[in-house]
This record gives C-alpha cells, structure tokens and sequence, in this order.
C-alpha cells in the first residue's frame, strides 16, 4: 500500500543517506514535427561525446546523453500523453505521466536498477527535489495537480535507500500545485546506481541530464469583425503565460505578448532554446487563409511561421523559434528598439494574400 511522505523528508545528499481521437492524432503530428524542427536546428549545439552534464529543451519528450567512467548512458524523459495543456488539465482532468528511463545507447538496452535524484523547477522556483528509485529503470511519476498548497509524493519508501519507488500499475504520485501553470518546466536529473541497488556511482562522477518539459498555456479570446460577427480564437504557448490579447479590427491583426528576458548573455549561455506558440482561427471566417505574416516586437519571423492543413475546422498556425532565430531577434531588438525594456515578447499574426509566405506543415504518413 502505498504511503504518504513529504519531499522534504530526506536529505539531499545521498552519500549521508543510508540508501482518442483523430484530433489528439494531430497534434501529435505537429508536436513531433515541431520537436524535429528543434532537433535538427539545434544539431552543433547538442552533440554530446563524453559530457558530464546533457542538456536539452523540448516540448514533450528528451532524449539526452552523458557518461560515467567508461560508459555512456541516455536518459529519455517522456511525457504521456504528449499534449498537455492548463486547458486539458482541467477539462479532461488529465494527470500526466512522466517517464525515466536510463539506456546504453549501443544496445538500446535499459540500465537497471537505478536511482534517481530528481529535481523539477518552474519560473527558477523548486517544485519537487528528492530521490527515486527503479529496479528496472524505468521510473514513473504522475503528476496530479491540485489546489494543495504544497506538493506531496506518495510512493514505496525502500529501506535503505530512502528513495520512493513505484510500479507498471502503481507509479510514484506527485500531487499539489505542480503543472497547475502552463510553460515551460525543467528536470534536472542525477543518477546515483546503477547495475545493482547498492552500486552507487562515485558522486563526482555521477551523470547529470537537464532538460524541459512544456504544459502548454492555452488562452480563449472572441473578436469581432468589422462586420460585428464574432470568431473564437485560441492560443497555446509553450513557452509562458499568454498576456495583452488584443485584435486590431483594421488589420485583422491578433495580437498579443508574452513576459521574455531579452539579455543576449543570458540566451546565449541557455544551452538550447525553443519559443513555440500556436494560435488556432477557424476556416470559413474572413481571418482565415492559406498563408499568414507574422512579427515579434515589430520584426518580420514569417519564415518561422508553419500552418497545420490537417485540421477540417481550423487552421493553426505556428510561431516556431529556435535558439538561433531567438538570438538574432534578441540582438535586433536591443540594437533598433526599445521594446526589450519592458520585459515583454511580442507577437503579431495577420492573414496574409501571398500564398507563400508561411510553411505548411506536411501530413506524416498514417495520420
């Protein structure tokens, strides 16, 4: 049976311690698409031969590597299901599983017996910070948020290890106020054993892997039309909280922001970066349209823009920025304007006549 313990109970030193539907289809489609994008954009940045420390920045999966002593391990960190957003989590009541699972990445071979030291953190505030533990190595944690005012794990505690562990049908349950806020959420994740539970990897040696999760921030806004008819408009960001929606009549022009620290130094120094929102207009309205325009803080990111066909009843078009495209914004809008003073992203999407000017995101096969 499974018992309740506070994070806070055990030290963080271990060495001390004693040891549905077509829909949902497409979305998938756009986040893997999406991740892709990343991927292959971020390719000089994240090939890793021998690091210490993995990092990465992604939307609902990471695939990181590192080593220890001679050997190589990758840690995948999965979110199931992949799309999860304040508004599902509250409409669907959705308790979202995330998924460790340590690997030799010559063989595809999980590792066993694993411990895990988890740290997640959100907006730089720590949410959850202890150990865990997978005799397989394949751990489990699911996220139930709630309106507790602080979170709780409940879980097996092992003996020795003071570490929490779970099983296939029974993961280790975090609860509280956790993925209650949408954007973006950082794992950083050290292991302690491998092979046999007792084996501990000597501390300055023990692999550490940073990475991001995304829970999306979704926005619900009705605009009118010059006509005086109303059309509901959606927007998810990944990144952070929505604010500032406004609709510019004249230009039928959405518009809003997003809070953004645009210090070069300090985008430069983040190991990987991805700003993706999707802003979702429905077909057979006069915002609808083949192709959009797009602008960050008055500068042209059309070339960043890709509009999902798939969907029958709307088009969602997609602001997809990775680090270099950041950067290069960054620069331009320290350099030429004074907008970055006011600690705000600022977005702009208008239906465009040229049908080229943005992507379209191509169908994968079977969806």
């Amino acid at each position: 049976m499974s018992k309740r313990l506070d994070i806070s109970r055990y030290c963080l030193n271990m060495t001390s311690c004693k040891m549905k539907n077509s829909s949902f289809h497409n979305y998938v489609t756009v986040l893997t698409i999406a991740c892709i994008f990343l991927l292959i954009s971020l390719i000089p940045s994240s090939t890793i031969l021998h690091p210490k420390t993995a990092f990465g920045d992604g939307l609902f999966q990471e695939q990181l590597s590192a080593s220890f002593e001679d050997r190589k391990a990758d840690l995948i960190i999965k979110m199931t299901p992949p799309v999860v957003t304040t508004e599902t989590l509250q409409k669907q009541n959705q308790k979202p599983v995330i998924q460790f699972k340590l690997y030799d990445p010559a063989t595809n071979e999980g590792y066993k017996h694993v411990t895990y030291f988890i740290t997640i953190e959100k907006d730089g505030k720590k949410l959850v910070s202890d150990w865990f533990h997978d005799h397989k190595g394949d751990l489990k944690i699911e996220m139930k948020p709630s309106n507790a005012e602080q979170i709780t794990v409940y879980g097996e505690p092992d003996p020795i290890l003071q570490a929490f562990t779970g099983t296939e049908n029974s993961p280790v349950v975090a609860t509280g106020p956790i993925f209650s806020e949408g954007g973006l959420y950082h794992f950083i994740v050290r292991i302690a054993t491998i092979d046999y539970d007792r084996s501990f990897i000597a501390e300055d040696k023990q692999p550490i892997y940073d990475g991001w999760l995304s829970v999306g921030s979704t926005v619900n806004q009705q605009v009118s039309l010059s006509d005086g008819k109303q059309i509901p408009i959606q927007i998810i960001s990944y990144y952070d909280d929505i604010k500032d929606f406004n609709f510019d009549t004249t230009k039928k022009q959405i518009q809003f922001t997003m809070p953004f620290n645009w210090n070069v130094t300090r985008l430069e120094d983040q190991k990987q970066l991805m700003v993706h929102q999707e802003v979702s207009i429905p077909k057979g309205t006069s915002l609808a349209s083949q192709s959009y325009t797009g602008a960050i803080n008055g500068i042209d990111v059309t070339k960043n823009l890709m509009v999902d066909p798939s969907n029958s009843t709307k088009n969602v078009v997609h602001f997809m920025l990775p680090k270099p495209a950041v950067v290069q914004i960054a620069e331009e809008v320290n350099n030429k304007h004074t907008t970055a003073s006011n600690g705000l992203m600022e977005f702009s999407l208008t239906p465009s006549t040229n049908a080229t000017s943005s992507s379209s995101m191509p169908k994968m096969a079977g969806m």
